[in-house]
């Protein structure tokens, strides 16, 4: 397997390949604005919210929060974590009625209610706070028999609401925990960016180009691409081009 590896790599070099974007199957996509709210935030505040004790890696906590400094703001304001213990069965029905702004609160312990509340009452409600939940259980609303890694909830009036599914981006073949987390916690928040914009390279709210980190998910011309360009740690040049755009912008 590893003279497959080096081999395919070698020929990458030799031929100095490049791949073709993923072909857009939703031909009905529009362009879309990037979210401002966030690019041109002058402060972003971070809860992270832990329940049943998961947590990422710090280093890859660390890693997407430079990423979010890279694009947006110095100023990153990260609140103290709020520690939840919920009852296994209403994880996952927490975090969908949460993160879609139908409460959620009726599936917490009277103790863990009054602490979110009170977390929440000191978190700003301008569209520039983001919620970082991190879950043992995250199930695909829209198909109930798959698990995620990762969700960002939409457009919020308040704050952006992203979610994390340790045990499902700990198990990630090939590659590390931490670097499984790396990408999936500036994925999501991505998401939250609102990038991919423009048309011409989103589809189904993900980027068609193989080496951007909002790539939906491997396919084996990704992994093809992992070996000619190394891991995809950040936004394709498309995706940083409407990052720059939005941030020139900001004084308009």
């Amino acid at each position: 397997m590893k003279h497959l590896l080096l081999g395919l790599l070698v020929l990458l070099n030799l031929t100095a390949c490049t791949f073709a974007p993923k072909e857009i199957k939703n031909k009905n996509t529009s362009n879309r604005p990037v979210n401002k709210n966030l690019i041109c935030a002058k402060q972003i505040d971070i809860l992270p919210i832990s329940i049943n004790g998961q947590k990422p890696p710090k280093e890859a906590f660390d890693f997407s929060m430079k990423k979010v400094k890279k694009y947006t703001t110095d100023n990153i304001v990260i609140h103290k974590t709020v520690n939840l213990t919920i009852k296994e069965g209403n994880v996952d029905k927490f975090i969908q009625a949460y993160g879609s702004r139908r409460g959620g609160f009726n599936y917490l312990e009277a103790t863990d209610k009054v602490k979110l509340i009170k977390a929440l009452k000191t978190f700003p409600k301008n569209r520039t706070g983001i919620v970082m939940i991190y879950t043992p259980k995250l199930k695909c609303s829209w198909n109930p028999k798959r698990n995620l890694r990762g969700l960002a909830f939409g457009y919020s009036p308040d704050y952006n609401v992203v979610v994390y599914n340790k045990p499902n981006i700990d198990n990630a073949p090939v590659i590390s925990d931490t670097q499984a987390w790396k990408i999936v916690l500036t994925h999501e928040i991505g998401h939250r960016f609102q990038v991919p914009a423009d048309k011409s390279h989103n589809d189904k709210l993900h980027c068609t180009h193989r080496e951007c980190i909002m790539y939906p998910s491997p396919d084996w011309r990704a992994v093809l691409s992992v070996l000619r360009y190394g891991m995809p740690y950040d936004f394709c040049d498309a995706c940083k081009a409407e990052l720059k755009k939005a941030k020139n912008s900001c004084q308009e």
